[in-house]
């Protein structure tokens, strides 16, 4: 079988915490008093705990602090001094500021950035390294917590929601931005956070983000746009621009210029309306986009890129611990899903900074890190080859006693 390789020094589960920066954890406490008058579980440990229910999807509090007593001994070497029980969990996600976490992802955003861009892109496509995915998910709950959109069904039991409202550039296959609010909070409210976007962005968004104000703003600082046409808004066609051949086979059917609003608004938005035929789903679509110079089927290729933002919620949903919460309280739930999201991103920064020729699944790597989480093995060796027996050491020697004693015959 060949000589067992030496184990890592800390867990998988220390390996990925070793990316967050504790000194400005321990600023953020002081700054947010998160630790005021806490005796036993600090912030820190609180952290660590999420983290740990998110990666092993546990069901509920009694079985999130059983798994952590099973590893109790482990528990010194992630920063723990105390193991926390179901109440005293309960207790802390009522109370701790979901800020603090916040800043936890904002810091591992901004200190990790560079490992983030993916060279998947076509090259001779650089202009996609420009797009900047908006998009929101809702969360349904178990009961009215935070105020859910629609009406009250008939049997008058109302269930709250929430709303992520998310940020984040193709490249980079991980949010940058991020909102949390209660499901009835409309969508174009979180448009304002992008209104000082870097000159050359391409916004790309759904259609529920109609904001004429925006609109002309973006257009004066230089920021492209690229969504679809909200039946609502009211179109007066300029003129045609031409449409060529490749771009006719395309699916291309219209390329005009419109001006958005009713005629006696004194500054209607001037835009262009790219009417396209999608074969393959047999649908027509009406995109309207600021940029000039992108060609026409280049601006339904654009606003095709969104389904990426999709693919986040749906690896966050089916991967780590983010629909079902652990809390009844607006605050356990906030503090939980940007735990989820620091996870995400944890992972997401080591599969990037490992720099495999083949990087693995985003499943795979999660599943792995889930099975072996608190074993004291390379996290990249893990990764590189996961079935191999020599990296777990050899098996500690059982004191399990026989059921029935050996008799002679």
């Amino acid at each position: 079988m060949g000589k067992i390789k030496a184990t890592a020094g800390i867990p998988v589960f220390g390996q990925l915490l070793s990316l967050i920066d504790r000194k400005k954890f321990r600023g953020a406490v002081l700054e947010t008093k998160a630790d005021h008058a806490v005796k036993r579980l600090k912030t820190w440990d609180l952290m660590v705990t999420m983290l740990y229910a998110v990666y092993e999807r546990t069901s509920g509090l009694r079985e999130l602090s059983s798994g952590l007593a099973g590893h109790s001994q482990l528990l010194k070497h992630l920063g723990f001094t105390h193991l926390p029980k179901r109440s005293t969990i309960s207790d802390a996600n009522k109370v701790r500021p979901p800020e603090l976490f916040a800043r936890v992802f904002a810091d591992l955003y901004r200190r990790y950035k560079l490992f983030l861009p993916d060279s998947s892109l076509p090259k001779n496509e650089r202009w996609l390294h420009r797009l900047f995915l908006v998009d929101s998910t809702t969360i349904t709950l178990f009961k009215e917590i935070m105020k859910a959109c629609g009406r009250t069904p008939a049997n008058g039991k109302r269930k709250g929601g929430v709303k992520v409202h998310t940020g984040m550039w193709l490249t980079e296959q991980a949010p940058s931005l991020v909102r949390i609010t209660k499901a009835a909070t409309n969508d174009k409210q979180f448009m304002s956070d992008f209104k000082d976007m870097p000159k050359g962005t391409i916004l790309v968004f759904d259609k529920a983000y109609v904001n004429y104000g925006l609109y002309r703003h973006w257009s004066a600082t230089g920021v492209g746009l690229v969504t679809r046409l909200h039946k609502q808004c009211v179109v007066r066609v300029l003129r045609d621009r031409p449409v060529s051949e490749a771009a006719k086979q395309a699916g291309v059917l219209k390329d005009q210029w419109v001006h958005l609003g009713h005629e006696d608004q004194q500054k209607p938005v001037l835009l262009r309306l790219v009417t396209f035929h999608d074969a393959d789903k047999k649908r027509t679509f009406e995109f309207i986009t600021n940029l000039r110079h992108l060609g026409a089927s280049n601006v339904a290729l654009a606003y095709k890129q969104r389904w990426q933002i999709e693919l986040l919620f749906k690896r966050l949903k089916q991967n780590l611990k983010f629909t079902d919460f652990l809390g009844d309280n607006e605050n356990a739930i906030r503090i939980q899903i940007w735990c989820a999201l620091i996870a995400d991103l944890l992972v997401t920064i080591k599969r990037k900074a490992f720099n495999f020729k083949v990087v693995p699944a985003y499943s795979n790597t999660v599943g792995l890190i889930r099975l072996h989480l608190m074993r004291y093995v390379d996290l990249r060796e893990l990764l590189l080859c996961p079935d191999d027996p020599t990296l777990f050491g050899a098996p500690p020697p059982s004191r399990q006693t026989a059921l029935f004693a050996d008799t002679p015959p």
